[in-house]
């Protein structure tokens, strides 16, 4: 996966947050990302080691652009993003 494709799929991620509107559901969504997030990092630890790389900052704009364009596409389509239960599921 490139660095821009994971910039929009967190872009995806950011969206479908934003349109939840229950406490609740955000609350476990949250605890629930804290703990992958943990799993993670408890990994990337262990690569880091080996390796370590850099995004440069045209990479992070492209990244942005990307992410912003898709957005207004989907606005001016009226097209939804994934479901936040969706990129769960995905993970």
């Amino acid at each position: 996966m490139t660095a821009m494709e994971l910039k929009c799929l967190k872009m995806d991620l950011v969206e479908e947050l934003l349109s939840i509107d229950d406490k609740d559901t955000l609350n476990r969504v949250k605890n629930y990302l804290k703990k992958l997030n943990s799993k993670v990092r408890t990994k990337a630890n262990v690569l880091d080691e080996e390796e370590t790389e850099y995004i440069s900052k045209e990479e992070i704009l492209a990244g942005i652009d990307a992410g912003l364009k898709e957005m207004q596409e989907r606005k001016c389509s009226g097209k939804r993003a994934k479901h936040l239960e969706e990129l769960i599921n995905e993970l």
